[in-house]
């Protein structure tokens, strides 16, 4: 955290008027990057740039406006999401083997999510992106699965539609709740926001590997005890096969 705060006070030695004018440039390519990054399952929150947002909305309101920072916040994310079902709808089932996707998507993610869309359909899709490490999964299995693009698009939109505008307002509502009097301040709630988002992800990420690979070597040994099986049927009491017998 001490590191924090002094990349905090090293930003805040720069101009006032150059950092709005340079925030002000850069603050809706960069909400877009990070939003559609997110989308795609890159361990950043999508919550952590929304919040972000709604930050440097109360902090500084010339840099961008209310309207403005939804339709680009919007736009980012249903591009990845977008993104996403479409390499599901081009892979299909084989999605999981796809090594550029299978660590937002293991067999067995896979199988879950597939019951869920059986099961609750467009409910799945719009409850489904409110769940960090759902989201990618779902818009990849809802591809993969044929489910119908103009079903999956309003349902995941009508989500968006929800979850941008309550991180955005929680983030304006932090900064009026706690005044953020110097840029030294904003960066450093901005950086600590960022970095707790980031290493939430990476935990949760970590935490589904060891899962993918406890599941892999219980499926292995499930498979193994099988084989034992099959094979002790096959076999003779005193353990060698037992051969057909021909009569005279």
């Amino acid at each position: 955290m001490q590191h924090l705060m002094q990349l905090a006070s090293v930003l805040s030695l720069a101009a006032p008027a150059q950092i709005q004018e340079s925030m002000q440039a850069a603050f809706y390519p960069v909400l877009f990057g990070l939003l559609a990054l997110a989308s795609l399952g890159i361990p950043i929150p999508e919550d952590v740039p929304l919040i972000a947002a709604g930050v440097l909305l109360h902090t500084h309101p010339g840099i961008a406006s209310w309207p403005g920072t939804l339709l680009v916040a919007l736009v980012g994310i249903m591009t990845g999401d977008l993104v996403l079902y479409r390499l599901g709808r081009r892979w299909g089932p084989g999605v999981v083997s796809h090594r550029s996707v299978s660590w937002l998507l293991t067999p067995a993610l896979f199988r879950k999510a597939t019951q869920r869309f059986n099961r609750w359909g467009t409910w799945f899709c719009f409850f489904g992106r409110f769940f960090v490490g759902v989201r990618a999964a779902m818009c990849l299995t809802a591809g993969a699965t044929g489910f119908p693009y103009w079903r999956f698009f309003l349902a995941d939109f009508a989500g968006a539609l929800l979850s941008v505008p309550l991180f955005i307002g929680l983030g304006y509502w932090f900064a009026e709740i706690v005044p953020l009097r110097t840029y030294t301040e904003v960066v450093q709630v901005l950086i600590t926001v960022g970095v707790v988002g980031v290493l939430g992800a990476l935990f949760l990420l970590r935490r589904r590997r060891r899962r993918k690979r406890v599941a892999e070597l219980q499926s292995a040994r499930a498979a193994g005890k099988r084989n034992q099986a099959a094979f002790s049927s096959r076999s003779g009491p005193g353990g060698a096969s037992a051969a057909p017998c021909g009569g005279e």
